[in-house]
């Protein structure tokens, strides 16, 4: 049976629906106690792009690396910004801005930084929900709170120890 909503209507709903989505990757990536509801946000064979930090393909391996990240963090804010978001049926892709804010811990010391970058995004309508099918960040700056951009664009976020325990060393 055919929609009854205007075509123009539909893509503002499927807009809507996205940034939905978009909220619920930040409030899950910060709250470091959903990793089921963070990966089901994903189609089953979805990639998460963090560059440096690891290409991470398929649900079951994005929410592995949820479970082993979270125990070096002690704060995590993401707040994405300026979205374009463009809609074509049942595929989407999008563009959004981050400020982050975040505390690792390390052996001598919790270290506050502060991050800006950018997600490009692919989308896929699954069973009349949206879900990230693919997700690439590209980090512009990761820096010491303490340093600055200016100084020091990209400091250690996390202690060798723990880049190791994850495969990035």
């Amino acid at each position: 049976m055919a929609s009854s909503i205007a075509p123009e209507l539909q893509v503002l709903l499927d807009i809507e629906a996205i940034k939905q989505l978009k909220a619920r990757y930040c409030k899950y990536a910060d709250s470091g106690k959903n990793a089921d509801d963070f990966a089901n946000l994903f189609t089953g064979d979805a990639v998460l792009d963090e560059g440096p930090d690891g290409v991470f393909s398929g649900r079951a391996a994005i929410r592995q690396m949820y479970i082993d990240l979270w125990p070096y963090f002690k704060l995590n804010q993401h707040l994405v910004l300026n979205p374009i978001i463009e809609v074509d049926g049942d595929r989407a892709s999008g563009e959004w801005r981050l400020f982050q804010t975040l505390t690792t811990i390390h052996p001598d010391g919790d270290r506050a930084f502060w991050a800006v970058g950018q997600y490009d995004e692919n989308y896929l309508r699954v069973n009349g929900d949206w879900r990230f099918d693919h997700v690439k960040v590209v980090t512009h700056f990761c820096c010491d709170y303490d340093e600055g951009w200016a100084k020091s664009p990209f400091g250690q976020v996390l202690p060798a120890a723990a880049m190791e325990a994850l495969g990035l060393a």
